[in-house]
């Protein structure tokens, strides 16, 4: 399992730098000139000014010497100053981390723990009105994309019905577990929508084969009750390619989160970077992209390691 593990850290490492050197690249393309991110649009400076400003700040260096001088620093923690407010951009980027991550850990809870009941249920009761219902079901909620879910779900939860706050991660004055929870509750849901369907369409499938498996029928034949063969027996060889599939859902999640936090006006990455974008903070944006890498290319690893959890007979030599 450690050389597993290594192995795959040493893999990751030029991918990594594949990512910032394809998203260093990417935004010096973008039209405009990088240093209009530095001077407010009522305070212009003179050209003089301007070629000092370059100068310090090392844009007039050639590309490669720019990006090596960002990985360096990088390397030794320092992703910069944001353009846009002044502020350390680890310290932005650390700030907005933890709602984003409550965010998606909620999201991800309840679509995969409520996919892999509706994927068990609707496999047992396979071609039944209730299978058919929840298929149907599911085939909707994979279609319907995030921001358009996401809009429809602000317009009547919390615009028509009042049910839940219009936007916001707390109540201003008011940051007690239970406000906090009111404000999660639409967001998370919203997100949750596409990923239910998804596991539970999975889990559907994995389950019917692994229901008409000969190890099942042994099971019952030797008088095991049903539900004990069909969560202990079936359903663990079931989550292997399930488990695949759920690995998946970190950058799709993150994809979502750009969507919903603007909707939703959260204080999480996905925000930050959109707003960072539009003000082209490029340090504040760098920091988001190799922050965000580290966190897929560390959930594709947890994934793999997984297997070997949910499935004894896999090693990692």
């Amino acid at each position: 399992m450690g050389r597993y593990i290594q192995r795959r850290l040493m893999i990751n490492i030029p991918v990594l730098i594949i990512i910032t050197i394809l998203s260093f690249l990417l935004l010096q393309a973008t039209p405009g000139d990088p240093l209009s991110a530095y001077v407010p649009p009522d305070s212009p400076l003179t050209e003089a000014q301007r070629d000092a400003l370059r100068e310090r700040l090392g844009l007039n260096a050639p590309l490669p010497e720019r990006y090596l001088i960002w990985l360096k620093e990088a390397l030794q923690g320092n992703l910069g100053v944001s353009a846009r407010t002044g502020q350390d951009v680890l310290e932005l980027i650390g700030a907005r981390i933890g709602p984003t991550l409550l965010l998606m850990v909620t999201a991800m809870t309840i679509g995969v723990v409520s996919g892999l009941l509706l994927g068990v249920l609707t496999a047992v009761r396979r071609n039944t009105p209730i299978d058919m219902l929840i298929s149907s079901g599911a085939l909707f909620g994979i279609s319907v994309p995030v921001y358009l879910a996401g809009l429809v779900g602000l317009y009547i939860f919390s615009v028509r019905l009042g049910w839940f706050p219009t936007g916001g991660y707390t109540t201003p004055g008011d940051t007690g577990f239970l406000d906090r929870l009111h404000h999660l509750i639409l967001p998370a849901l919203v997100i949750a929508i596409q990923y239910v369907a998804s596991t539970m369409r999975y889990t559907r499938s994995s389950m019917i084969e692994a229901l008409s498996q000969d190890y099942v029928r042994t099971a019952q034949a030797k008088g095991l009750a049903f539900r004990p063969v069909v969560l202990r027996h079936a359903l663990r060889n079931a989550l292997i390619p399930i488990a695949t599939i759920i690995g998946t859902y970190i950058p799709n999640l993150l994809a979502g989160a750009v969507f919903i936090e603007t909707i939703f006006t959260w204080p999480g990455m996905g925000r930050l970077f959109v707003e960072s974008v539009n003000a082209r903070d490029y340090p504040v944006v760098m920091g988001l992209t190799l922050i965000l890498a580290i966190i897929i290319l560390t959930a594709n690893l947890l994934t793999d390691l997984t297997y070997a959890i949910i499935d004894p007979r896999i090693r990692y030599d």
